[in-house]
Formats: structure tokens, C-alpha cells, sequence
């Protein structure tokens, strides 16, 4: 039985290393590995690209996230300028009622500017994810359109 196989493993050998590859099998085989290649380097550059347009969305972010902070910290000095300030003029008063009116205009001064840069930086944000929206939808839009033409 082992024979029997071996001869029909040689026989089928033999054939085979006779057997010629049709040139339109061959040529089908070329082409198929070039387009796939081709639409890979597509895809790759993509993506790559992708991958850059991405970073500079984060950096930009990052770049707004710091701006946001640095706000937040020049309110907050700013703030605490203003306490000592109103503690120094609390401290020169000579009256209650003159300290209760410079108490009550800090309170109300405070409040205002707390309105105030309360919303300035509830715009800065919305300015920044507007931009950050803005940059992924140009982005999203660029790679689908790289993906298609890729697959193309």
C-alpha cells in the first residue's frame, strides 16, 4: 500500500513539474497582485494622513485646553487681587456701615465679574469644540473620500 502510494505521489510529481501555468491565469495573477498593491499604497496614504489631520486636531486641542486653564488661572488671580483689595479697604474702615458698603460692593462687583468670565469662558469652550467638530468632520469626510477612491 505505501508503494502503491509512493509511485502515484511520483507520477503526480512528475506531471505536475511538466505542467506549464496558462499565461492568462499568469497575467490575471500579475494584475491582481498590482491592484492590490496600488490600493493598498491608496489606503496607507490615507490613513497616514488621516493619522497627521488627527494630530493636529489634538494639538489644537491640547492648545485650548491651555488657554482654557490659563483663563481660568488669570480669573482666579485676578479674584484673589480683588479679596485683598476689599480686605484692605474693610481693614481702613472706620465704620461698620462704611465696612458693611465696601463688603457689599465687593459682593456685588464679584458676582458680576464671576457672570462675566463665567460666560467668557463658556464661549471660549464652545469656540473650541466648535472648531474641533469643524476639524473631525473634515477630516471624517476627507478619509471616507480615501477609502472610496482606495477601493476604486
Amino acid at each position: 500500500m505505501n508503494e502503491y502510494i509512493a509511485q502515484q505521489t511520483q507520477a503526480f510529481m512528475a506531471n505536475a513539474a511538466n505542467t506549464k501555468v496558462p499565461a492568462e491565469v499568469q497575467a490575471f495573477a500579475q494584475d491582481s497582485v498590482a491592484r492590490a498593491r496600488e490600493a493598498f499604497a491608496k489606503w496607507s496614504a490615507g490613513t497616514q494622513s488621516g493619522i497627521r489631520a488627527i494630530d493636529r486636531v489634538m494639538l489644537a486641542n491640547q492648545s485650548g485646553a491651555k488657554t482654557i486653564g490659563d483663563k481660568v488661572l488669570s480669573n482666579v488671580q485676578a479674584a484673589s487681587e480683588a479679596a485683598f483689595d476689599a480686605a484692605q479697604g474693610l481693614a481702613r474702615a472706620k465704620t461698620l456701615p462704611e465696612a458693611a458698603k465696601l463688603q457689599a460692593k465687593f459682593v456685588q462687583e464679584q458676582l458680576a465679574l464671576a457672570s462675566q468670565q463665567g460666560k467668557a469662558l463658556f464661549d471660549l469652550s464652545a469656540k473650541i469644540a466648535q472648531e474641533t467638530t469643524d476639524a473631525l468632520t473634515v477630516i471624517a469626510t476627507k478619509s471616507a473620500g480615501d477609502l472610496q477612491k482606495a477601493g476604486e
